[in-house]
């Protein structure tokens, strides 16, 4: 506020006089320079000039604040775009980790589905060769008992099932191949030790039918070297009424080897004659066909003739070493014979046979009885 120098003059009214020409001092704003002076009344309106001091400093204020909130509304909103920013770009790693993670399970996903196809391809496969080859051992194992038959049929429906139902995990698959081959070699295994003891029995009957023929042999040479003597012996004439000459003994029937088997009934010593092959052969070759099996070529065999014409004169049957199976059977019929070969064991293994493709037969009668030895080839 700006103030004026005041003299005091003495005049009639007592009154102070305001000087006139004397220059004004300025002084500071919000400031006072004068020197007091006793005042009969108001002089006019001080308060002015520092209302405009103070509105003029709010509104500097004012503006500093709105400037100052300005920048700091900026900043505020600088500092949230870069925030934002920073959060998208932290999105988007994340989305791009996220997505990674993602193709490499459906990597490892696709890449253990196609492991277990596999597995399980090779476990249908594997199961279904061991099926085949069970059912293969079970049909070449005649001679094996139903102890050990019976848990491979059973074990060979099970698996069947499997193989035709619905899916199955992995690990049945696999159990089911695995207790079919046990089955199959307990099978296989006991049918491989009849072979060999039917062979030993075999071989034992031809060293037997050997040894026998050999005496035989032995027998007729000296039967010949006593007819060849009584022949050469002269009748020396007497007084007395000449004694006959003596007379050879009869050469007999055929003896049977050890190991042979007599034919109960049949007529001892009595001459047979040569049957017909082709009729034991047919009879043979009805029979595989009746079990699924192709028939076999049929030759006659003059050596097996021999033998059966053989087996016929000594009223039994014995093995030659040159055939597979022998028989006899008292009504003379070929499918009779076969019938009664159906019935063991061995000679129907043999009859049965899925390794050859040709037999070769012999045969006679003697007595109203059919002898036969077939050899297959």
């Amino acid at each position: 506020m700006d103030a004026l120098d005041t003299q005091r003059a003495e005049g009639a009214a007592g009154k102070p006089v305001r000087a006139t020409g004397v220059p004004r001092r300025y002084a500071a704003p919000g400031t006072l320079d004068r020197v007091p002076t006793q005042r009969s009344g108001p002089e006019g309106p001080v308060g002015a000039p520092r209302r405009r001091n103070v509105t003029m400093l709010v509104g500097f204020g004012a503006v500093a604040v709105l400037v100052v909130a300005g920048t700091v509304v900026q900043q505020q909103r600088a500092d949230a775009a870069e925030q934002q920013l920073a959060a998208q770009a932290r999105t988007a790693r994340a989305l791009t980790a996220l997505a990674g993670d993602t193709a490499a399970r459906d990597d490892v996903s696709t890449a253990g589905s196609a492991e277990l196809a596999a597995a399980r391809a090779a476990a249908v496969t594997a199961t279904t060769t061991a099926l085949t080859h069970a059912n293969g051992t079970l049909a070449a194992a005649p001679h094996v008992g139903d102890d050990l038959r019976a848990p491979l049929q059973s074990g060979i429906v099970s698996v069947s099932s499997i193989l035709g139902g619905q899916p199955v995990s992995l690990a049945a698959l696999r159990a089911g191949a695995s207790g079919l081959a046990g089955q199959d070699k307990a099978v296989a295994d006991a049918e491989q030790a009849w072979q060999a003891a039917d062979a030993a029995r075999v071989a034992a009957e031809q060293a037997a039918a050997a040894q026998a023929a050999a005496q035989a042999a032995a027998q007729a040479a000296a039967q010949q070297a006593a007819q060849r003597s009584a022949r050469s012996t002269r009748t020396v004439r007497s007084s007395a009424p000449a004694a006959s000459a003596p007379q050879p003994p009869s050469a007999g029937p055929v003896a049977i080897p050890a190991g042979g088997l007599v034919c109960p009934g049949a007529p001892v010593g009595t001459p047979g004659a040569e049957s017909s092959v082709g009729a034991i052969g047919a009879a043979i070759n009805d029979y595989r066909a009746s079990n699924g099996l192709p028939a076999l070529s049929v030759s006659r065999s003059g050596t097996l003739v021999g033998h059966a014409l053989e087996m016929a004169d000594a009223g039994g049957i014995w093995h030659s070493g040159s055939d597979n199976i022998v028989g006899c059977i008292s009504n003379g019929s070929a499918s009779a014979l076969v019938g009664a070969w159906s019935r063991s064991p061995s000679h129907n293994a043999q009859m049965l046979r899925t390794d050859v493709s040709s037999m070769a037969v012999g045969g006679a009668l003697g007595g109203g009885w059919l002898y036969g030895a077939v050899k297959f080839n």
